[in-house]
């Protein structure tokens, strides 16, 4: 009997889970409503689900990979650590001070997020680097040790070491993490070298900062769900997902924390080109649409990109992370008036407990789901959601309380306002990111996943004038899916200022030999044989007097500079418009990512049913309202339809994790591995 591979994403609403056996390629779907203030609990119970309703132990699990939003929450919710922070004399008001740039410029009523570490608690210490990294104060040691009895006194649960220009030259940082744990015991001490070895001491000290904020916690919630998995039976490595997209071990979560903000959906995106590789659709917008947020990337080719810097929770991030919008609005996004009686969708949401009125678990508040049940767009039988059986009439109730009475709407009314502003918003957000990255959204195919992304895919769609919108097999469950084809993989990085000659080639590869190393010990620790392992190498480059970057891969082998020079000359003509040959241009920060498959991807897809001479037929016609207008609909059961068949519009196929919705002049074909390609169709004459 084969081994099982576990993928879980952890979202706000749901925690979903999926089993896949590689000998036989079954695969099992599960969404299990999250537990927010303990997330491993959804976790454990789904497991345990998984396994019993397989017929399977945990000892036959041979891979268990996860994503999850507990950092990202901690931040949104200011649930961290009690942190000091210690700095070099002269620098703690860094984190405060930050960047001249506003959050959003004509708005005043915008702040910034506070630091995450009072004044107070911010220490400072006698040393100083120059910014060749040359030592022009040494550390005081004693000034340290008084330090650390002062923090002692405080009850601090994190420190984080910061100390100007540590990328270059760690002693220092090294000494003062040694002499803090020492003296503070069973703490949990970061440092800015090990986190973001790069230059710009605001971005690298407010990531070490998060990073000391989120640890303890972190720590906590790993062993907690170790110590679970381990109750399961379940021996197999726990492989949590980074922003980045790489599967990375607990002891490296433990030490980076940070590096896992954004992970469930980075693995959507990156995986979703793998899940889809079969069919050529060219330029991609990726479309999560959870239970509190939407996911969306642009994917020029399908490929993902990848951005070194972002924000979560209007913190800076500095790490390699997967080009990813956040929009405050999903299934259970809340509809109010605000002010003005103007209606607003999200970004406040019912989440999973109560969850929208429909659920029937006491919630009152309307939301996009309540809408879509009320406009017969998802059905009220048991599995439409979860496990759920949904009540339509409290789901009413809930649009006319907040919508329909107070504007004198009926509920259909009201309810197709909701929808609209909901994606309006998604649209909205999607024109922005494309124009942003210099292309146009209508000539790419949207792809929609995520528990509500194919029920508003099409309208979505719509607005933007995108003519194709795919649906994967079991989107409801995707990112947890696309954690079985991720590689294992973690990123390094160096900032070393070397201009780009000739003459400097060899300082160039110098520059990777450090991260090649600590790539390949990791790797040795996972147990990854040489041949398995791979390591691919960029530079950030600029034009000299730039204060920008822009990355070119980098061949440690190459010995021509001139190769290099016109990577990035034509990468910059492609941002930004223009080049610059006549000017001068140097390597700035140095960076490589250490992969390998730990297993080939496996394509498990669900099969479509053959091509036979009668279509399934619908499973029932249901009353589904169009722009406003009542219509009887055929509703198909997913599992069951063929290769080939096509489905006019109006239509709803429905699955367990999801529910897709074709309007009318949209037409759908079942592709060879079950994926729905719905097309927009010519009228007459056009």
């Amino acid at each position: 009997m084969s081994g099982l591979r576990i993928g879980v994403d952890v979202g706000g609403t749901f925690t979903d889970i999926v089993a896949f056996d590689p000998l036989t390629g079954a695969s099992r779907h599960l969404k299990q409503p999250s537990t927010p203030e303990e997330p491993e609990r959804a976790i454990l119970e789904g497991s345990a689900r998984i396994l019993k309703e397989t017929g399977r132990s945990g000892a036959d699990v041979e891979f268990f990979g996860h994503g999850t939003t507990v950092i990202t929450n901690m931040v949104l919710e200011r649930k961290g650590a009690k942190l000091a922070v210690v700095t070099t004399k002269g620098f703690r008001d860094v984190l405060e001070l930050g960047r001249q740039a506003r959050p959003h410029v004509y708005d005043y009523r915008v702040r910034r997020p506070a630091a995450l570490a009072e004044r107070c608690d911010r220490y400072e210490v006698n040393e100083r680097l120059a910014a060749d990294g040359s030592v022009v104060t040494a550390l005081d040691s004693a000034e340290l040790e008084n330090l650390a009895d002062q923090m002692a006194e405080r009850g601090y649960d994190a420190v984080a070491v910061c100390f100007l220009h540590s990328y270059l030259e760690s002693e220092h940082e090294d000494h003062a993490v040694a002499t803090l744990k020492g003296a503070l015991g069973d703490i949990y001490v970061t440092a800015s070298h090990m986190i973001a070895p790069e230059y710009r001491e605001f971005e690298r000290f407010a990531t070490t900062a998060l990073n000391g904020f989120v640890g303890p916690r972190a720590e906590r919630y790993l062993s907690s769900l170790e110590g679970g998995l381990k109750d399961l039976g379940i021996t197999a490595p726990l492989y949590t997902v980074t922003s980045n997209a790489g599967l990375i071990d607990p002891e490296t979560v433990r030490q980076i924390p940070v590096r896992t903000a954004l992970s469930g959906p980075a693995a959507g995106v990156a995986g979703i080109g793998r899940i889809l590789s079969r069919h050529e659709l060219g330029n991609l917008v990726t479309f999560d649409v959870g239970g509190t947020s939407t996911d969306i990337a642009i994917l020029p080719d399908g490929r993902p990109r990848t951005a070194r810097a972002r924000e979560v929770a209007g913190y800076p991030v500095l790490a390699p992370m997967v080009d990813i919008e956040v929009i405050g609005a999903g299934g259970g996004s809340i509809a109010r008036l605000d002010a003005g009686r103007a209606l607003t969708v999200g970004p406040d949401s019912a989440g999973a407990d109560p969850g929208p009125a429909a659920y029937g678990r006491g919630g009152v508040d309307a939301t996009v789901t309540d809408a879509a049940v009320v406009l017969g767009r998802i059905g009220t039988g048991r599995g439409q959601i979860g496990e759920l059986n949904l009540d339509p009439d409290a789901a009413e109730n809930a649009v006319m309380r907040a919508v329909g009475i107070p504007l004198e709407l009926t509920s259909v009314e009201a309810a197709d306002g909701i929808l609209a502003i909901a994606t309006a918003g998604m649209a909205r957000t999607i024109r922005s990111a494309a124009l942003s990255r210099g292309v146009e959204p209508e000539r790419f195919c949207l792809v929609a996943y995520g528990g509500a992304g194919p029920l508003l895919a099409v309208d979505v769609a719509a607005m933007l004038g995108i003519c194709r919108v795919v649906v994967p097999e079991g989107p409801g469950t995707l990112c947890a899916r696309a954690i079985l084809v991720s590689d294992l993989a973690r990123d390094f990085s160096n900032t070393r200022i070397v201009e780009l000659e000739n003459s400097t080639l060899a300082d160039l590869a110098a520059a990777f030999e450090d991260m090649r190393a600590n790539g390949a010990a990791w790797f040795a620790a996972e147990g990854v044989p040489d041949n398995a392992q791979r390591f691919d190498c960029a530079i950030e480059c600029r034009y000299v007097g730039q204060n920008f970057e822009i990355a070119v891969p980098f061949d440690p082998d190459c010995d021509d500079v001139a190769m290099i020079r016109g990577a990035f000359d034509a990468a910059h003509a492609k941002t930004q418009g223009f080049s610059l040959p006549d000017r001068a241009v140097e390597a700035v920060t140095f960076r490589l990512k250490a992969r390998s498959e730990i297993a080939s991807a496996p394509q498990f897809d669900r099969p479509a049913t053959p091509q036979t001479p009668d279509d399934p037929a619908p499973a029932q016609l249901r009353a589904v309202y169009f722009g406003g207008q009542a219509c009887d609909v055929p509703v198909y059961d997913r599992l069951i339809l063929r290769h080939g068949q096509k489905i006019a519009g109006p239509a709803i196929i429905e699955e367990p994790t999801a529910t897709t919705v074709v309007p009318p002049r949209w037409q759908c074909e079942v592709l060879c591995d079950a994926t729905l390609d719905i097309t927009l169709q010519a009228e007459v004459g056009e």
